[in-house]
């Protein structure tokens, strides 16, 4: 089992969706395909949960992980039913009923050995060699949903592939890996190759926001190698993040 994660950027249109049929077709291993909101859709909701609550913000975090939720539930619905129109197929997946979260709403906290508990029995009772999930969300005991902190649909990916353990994880971004600086404000950025856990996290806590934070400490407990790749251009090495020695 790998898993794959497409950010907002990957799938912000149609030729990005099928850039992602692309990809997910030449995948040979089974597969989780964990996609976040389309282009920046979670912002607009984001923008609309503050209009609702401008005069009372009592209930405001609550609200927004119910309204902000959407957009990855909703864009998941679309990529699902692409890779079936196109001979892709595959099971979606509700998270909010498999990943279940306290609520601390915004910032959820996962309660793993419950989680991976039910996101085994889906996956035993509706065996696939590919799913499509949501990124960023959880959901309560109580059936109400929850966010795991903005961006965090790399941490989403990395708690799967703990659960599951799976091979690896690949983020696929709109940059050829991790590189030396940003490539937008920096022309001479290098790419960094290879990277162990312990360095990732080094650059992490300098403020580089390539990866999601949380997203390295499921990934070192069971030694699953990360890789951050260019999803226009997929045939890129992009970096490997992983305890040495590197064999991949």
């Amino acid at each position: 089992m790998n898993v794959y994660k497409f950010g907002g950027a990957s799938v912000r249109d149609a030729e990005g969706i099928r850039n992602l049929a692309r990809i997910v077709e030449q995948e040979q291993e089974p597969l989780i395909v964990v996609v976040s909101a389309m282009g920046k859709t979670t912002n607009a909701l984001e923008g609309l949960t503050r209009a609702l609550c401008e005069y009372d913000l009592k209930d405001f975090d609550e609200l927004y992980d119910q309204v902000v939720s959407t957009g990855e539930l909703q864009s998941t619905r679309i990529v699902s039913a692409y890779l079936n129109h196109q001979g892709i197929s595959n099971v979606w997946i509700d998270i909010t009923q498999v990943l279940i979260t306290d609520s601390t709403y915004r910032e959820a906290k996962v309660n793993k050995d419950v989680s991976e508990r039910l996101l085994r029995s889906f996956m035993r009772t509706h065996p696939a060699r590919v799913y499509v999930t949501q990124g960023f969300i959880g959901g309560t005991a109580a059936g109400k949903r929850t966010t795991l902190g903005r961006e965090g649909s790399d941490y989403t990916a990395a708690l799967l592939a703990n659960m599951l353990n799976a091979k690896s994880v690949t983020l696929w971004k709109d940059v050829p890996g991790v590189m030396t600086a940003d490539p937008i404000r920096h022309r001479d950025a290098q790419l960094l190759s290879q990277l162990t856990y312990d360095e990732i996290e080094q650059i992490l806590a300098r403020g580089a926001q390539v990866i999601h934070p949380k997203t390295i400490a499921p990934l070192r407990e069971k030694n699953i190698p990360l890789f951050v790749k260019p999803f226009l251009h997929p045939d890129e090495a992009g970096t490997i993040i992983c305890n040495p020695p590197y064999s991949f």
